[in-house]
């Protein structure tokens, strides 16, 4: 159909009326040629039977008196026939009687139909006729015709009158055809060339030729034309707008360019690097004229500073050879011998894999260096300054964390007093003086006094009192010992004003919250406070510094012991939790029913000088918030508002981790 589609439509025209009218016509003369060969058909069986039947007629005397000389010449007559090539006269036996042609046998005359039949067997037709006399069969005449000979004669004949009647057809359809393409071929060909030249042209001033008529192509030529004249108004409308729209577009893109705190330019990519656009702005910075720097040669490279023109040319041919957006700083000289401070951004434009140019804007920064170096001045000061208020801040730190494990200390202390003071020595020393006061031999007064027999016993006692005494005293003794050390630690910790890390250790996180807890149990026996402890099952170690941990913990500790003592709740409950938050952290999270956070003060709990206590001073959080970061942990606090608790979990790195493993690694290596 593609070839089809191409042609003119003239030869459309022709070809698809010529395919009509041969339809038509085959449709026609097929159904005449099967009309005249049933025709045909039927007029070769009647003929056939007629003539059959005068032959039987004529056979009957001779088969009457078995004359078999004058059946022979009644079935050669039909030789007279050309188109029968076979006959047989035959008994009502069967046996035959007379026949020519082929010669008969019992297969030959099987293929025969019965009496009064046609059948057509291999291009012959077959006919039965019974011959009969007085009603009485007295034989059977088969007669067998050649139909295929008759039959092709009649095709020729037909094929030849279809042959000349589409021949007819066709130059009758080729002549109409060309009489009436001028009302109908014509005006379209014009128009769809006409449609060609202004596709081609772009020129809609182009007109159809109008045909006479005021048919549907007339209509169509004038309605064409008329589009056209409205194309031409409008384009011709268009590009007056266009004009005016790009003249605006161009003031526009002009005035901000010329607005634009800076230089915009473009030059070539080459060595000489020639300008060929440079905006108003030169004028205003440099005090150089647009015109002056696109009329004079190498104009950039000479009012480079001579301190910054090699370096600043290198960098721009290094960029443009490696076609790479670019920035750089350098000094230019203005037209009045100052010297201007200059940012240069670039760019470069590749068409084809080559540069084409390098566009970009020059921006005065000279400001910008000049307040640059104020503000290094200003924070040479900040930085004095503020290592004063660091060496106050630290002196606050020491002070609060020290004051802290003082309290413990104190507490130890206390406790070592009260069990002095309730110690048994006393009644040690009066069983001595007993002995001392015998007067007797002591062998006899252990033995028979019964206050001597007693004394034995009695010593016993006091020595295994004595014994737990010192135990008890030992213990305490190193807790405060510990308590001591943990000081000497936060207070050689926290002299470091650059914050230096200590010593990082693998340690249990369960054996941490119970050191800490073990520092402030015997406050918490004394206000009623009762500790629940849920730790995971399998925990792993923690690579932390042991006295930044514990001086986190103990101030939570402390403050959770603060919280509860201002709820005045009768059952005071402290819940220690332990467990994996990730695979790379563990999380000790300190709950209690106290007084509650609010929520406003949830983002400043951390802030240092933020308290809500009478006698507080904002550091303790503050300070284990930094802690905690500082050994690569998380300080965060939780509460649902005031009077339902408060929760602060700090989370800590594991040991396998490979983010602790990195800091250990740079550790070692500083």
């Amino acid at each position: 159909m593609t070839p089809f589609r191409d042609l003119p439509i003239q030869r459309k025209l022709l070809v698809m009326t010529l395919i009509i009218c041969g339809a038509v016509l085959f449709v026609v003369t097929t159904a005449l040629f099967i009309l005249q060969v049933q025709y045909f058909r039927s007029n070769f069986q009647r003929g056939t039977a007629t003539l059959a039947a005068i032959i039987a007629d004529n056979s009957t005397a001779a088969l009457a008196f078995r004359d078999a000389e004058a059946g022979d010449e009644i079935i050669r007559s039909l030789q007279t026939k050309p188109t029968v090539v076979a006959a047989y006269l035959t008994l009502p036996d069967g046996k035959v009687f007379a026949q020519f042609g082929k010669v008969a046998d019992a297969n030959e005359l099987s293929q025969f139909p019965p009496t009064r039949e046609f059948s057509f067997s291999s291009g012959d037709l077959l006919y039965t006729h019974p011959v009969e006399l007085d009603g009485k069969r007295v034989g059977i005449l088969y007669v067998r015709e050649d139909y295929r000979q008759t039959f092709f004669e009649l095709l020729g004949f037909y094929g030849l009158v279809i042959i000349g009647v589409m021949t007819v057809s066709a130059g009758l359809v080729v002549f109409l055809l060309g009489r009436m393409r001028r009302v109908i071929t014509d005006p379209v060909v014009a128009l769809a060339e006409t449609a060609q030249i202004i596709g081609e042209k772009q020129d809609f001033s182009v007109r159809a030729e109008v045909y006479p008529g005021d048919d549907e192509l007339g209509r169509l030529t004038q309605a064409f034309n008329e589009m056209l004249g409205r194309i031409e108004s409008q384009e011709h409308a268009l590009k007056q707008s266009q004009e005016a729209e790009l003249n605006l577009s161009r003031e526009k893109l002009r005035s901000l360019i010329d607005s634009i705190d800076g230089v915009v330019w473009e030059c070539t990519p080459d060595a000489e690097s020639q300008f060929v656009f440079i905006s108003r702005q030169s004028e205003r910075i440099l005090g150089c004229t647009p015109e002056k720097w696109l009329e004079q040669p190498g104009f950039w490279q000479e009012k480079l500073h001579p301190d910054d023109a090699a370096r600043a040319s290198e960098t721009r041919r290094e960029k443009i050879a490696r076609r790479q957006p670019y920035s750089q700083e350098y000094r230019m000289l203005a037209a009045d011998g100052r010297a201007v401070w200059i940012r240069e951004s670039g760019v470069v434009l590749v068409e084809k894999d080559h540069p084409v140019a390098v566009r970009g804007i020059f921006q005065d920064i000279t400001e910008q260096k000049k307040a640059a170096e104020q503000l290094e001045q200003l924070n040479r000061k900040l930085v004095e300054t503020s290592r004063y208020a660091g060496m106050a801040e630290v002196a606050t730190g020491v002070l609060h964390n020290v004051g802290n494990v003082l309290t413990s200390v104190g507490v130890s202390a206390t406790l070592v007093g009260d069990r002095l003071r309730r110690s048994k020595i006393a009644n040690l020393t009066r069983a001595t003086a007993m002995l001392r006061g015998q007067n007797e031999p002591l062998a006899d007064y252990l033995t028979n006094d019964p206050k001597g027999r007693l004394l034995p016993e009695y010593l016993g006692t006091i020595a295994d009192q004595l014994a737990g005494e010192q135990a008890e005293l030992i213990e305490e003794i190193t807790a405060l010992g510990q308590h001591i050390e943990h000081v000497k630690e936060i207070v050689a910790m926290q002299q470091s004003y650059a914050r230096v890390s200590g010593a990082y250790e693998n340690l249990s996180a369960l054996a941490l919250v119970e050191e800490a807890l073990r520092m402030n149990l015997p406050s918490f026996e004394r206000h009623h406070i009762r500790v629940s402890r849920e730790f995971d099952a399998k925990l792993p170690l923690v690579c932390v510094d042991r006295h930044k941990v514990l001086q986190i913990l103990i101030n939570l500790l402390r403050n959770a012991k603060y919280a509860m003592e201002q709820q005045d709740t009768p059952d005071k409950q402290l819940v220690l939790r332990i467990e994996t938050a990730a695979p790379d952290f563990v999380k000790i999270i300190v709950s209690d029913n106290g007084i509650g956070i609010p929520q406003e003060n949830l983002i400043k709990i951390f802030t240092h000088g933020f308290t809500t206590k009478r006698d507080g001073h904002g550091f303790g959080l503050h300070s284990g918030a930094n802690a905690a970061k500082e050994i690569g942990g998380r300080l965060t606090a939780h509460s649902d508002g005031p009077g339902l608790g408060s929760a602060f979990t700090l989370e800590l790195l594991a040991a396998t981790s490979p983010q602790r493993k990195e800091m250990t690694a740079t550790a070692k290596t500083l």
